[in-house]
């Protein structure tokens, strides 16, 4: 197969495109031949060795969301077969073929593109769960989404507003300001130069957000925490930006918050989420956005890309 990878870690120059051997399903596994994946932030990461990233093989491919077609099967699968249009969870997928689970392979609803399928599930995973399996926002309530612009930030918009919530959000361009409110942001605010809590206080009569969505970290949080109205829940599904917080114990007692993160859920639930997520997508409900594509030879490029943090929405490779 062809695949980007990297045999050490450091800068862009590491990165490699070439031919490696062909996975091998296993008895549970599912081969697919795909169209379109995507970056994530710790794709950065494992290729810098930073936030305690080790190799693990010798040729390190990254990526875990794929779209494709079911190239072949491992014995005990049953609910996929060669031919079928899948979007799935898996590993090593910066590449021409990927394995993934058979119970987290799902048919790719009618009418979604492989690139938009190929941009879902990891991001979209994330937020769905944060939002609806964690937080259980529901309709009427306001919901606070940090950085607009990344793929957790751009589906989590957009599955509050399906939901009926009031979305805030925070970007850190003019640019990703717009575009959140085109995704469904009623505001958006700068989060690098506003003072967040006020404008949150401001657009809620005082009251505050009754949930906050943020995968960040330092940098906000404490701003997230003082945002919520009494009562209301802060859900993390990341720390891209710092893990270490201070919080006001007083605070959290008297307005009554609660603080939750996704977890480490194991393949039952990821699969009952992505059916929720991708009935969404299959309705209309939910666009995953896409910032860019790149084919594999450009595979410097998309790290460059998210390097920068100068986009909106999911970058995706083709094959």
């Amino acid at each position: 197969m062809r695949a980007a990878y990297h045999e050490s870690q450091g800068g862009l120059d590491v990165l490699r495109v070439g031919e490696l051997p062909d996975p091998e399903p296993g008895p549970g596994d599912v081969l697919v031949r795909v169209k379109a994946t995507s970056m994530d932030r710790v794709d950065v990461y494992w290729r810098e060795g930073s936030h305690g990233m080790k190799l693990r093989w010798p040729q390190h491919v990254g990526g875990r969301d794929i779209a494709g077609v079911v190239e072949a099967v491992g014995a005990q699968v049953t609910s996929v077969a060669p031919g079928d249009r899948v979007v799935a969870s898996g590993e090593r997928t910066h590449a021409s073929l990927a394995l993934a689970p058979a119970e987290l392979t799902f048919p790719l609803p009618d009418g979604v593109g492989f690139e938009a399928g190929g941009a879902t599930p990891t991001a979209g995973r994330s937020a769905h769960q944060a939002l609806v399996e964690k937080a259980q926002i529901q309709s009427g309530e306001t919901v606070l989404v940090m950085a607009a612009g990344s793929g957790v930030g751009s589906f989590g918009i957009q599955i509050a507003r399906a939901m009926g919530c009031r979305v805030i959000a925070t970007a850190g361009s003019a640019d990703k300001r717009v575009r959140a409110m085109g995704v469904g942001a009623e505001l958006a605010v700068d989060h690098y130069n506003d003072d967040i809590v006020s404008a949150v206080r401001e657009a809620t009569d005082g009251r505050g957000v009754d949930v906050v969505l943020d995968h960040v970290g330092t940098p906000v949080f404490a701003a997230a925490v003082r945002s919520l109205a009494p009562e209301g829940r802060f859900v993390t599904c990341g720390v891209t930006a710092g893990h270490i917080g201070e919080l006001h114990l007083g605070q959290l007692f008297v307005k009554g918050i609660t603080l939750m993160g996704v977890g480490r859920p194991d393949n039952q639930r990821i699969a009952a989420t992505m059916r929720g997520l991708l009935a969404m997508i299959g309705q209309g409900q939910v666009d995953p956005v896409i910032a860019a594509v790149y084919g594999l030879d450009e595979i410097a490029e998309a790290h460059r890309l998210m390097e920068s943090s100068d986009f909106f929405g999911k970058i995706v490779l083709v094959p």
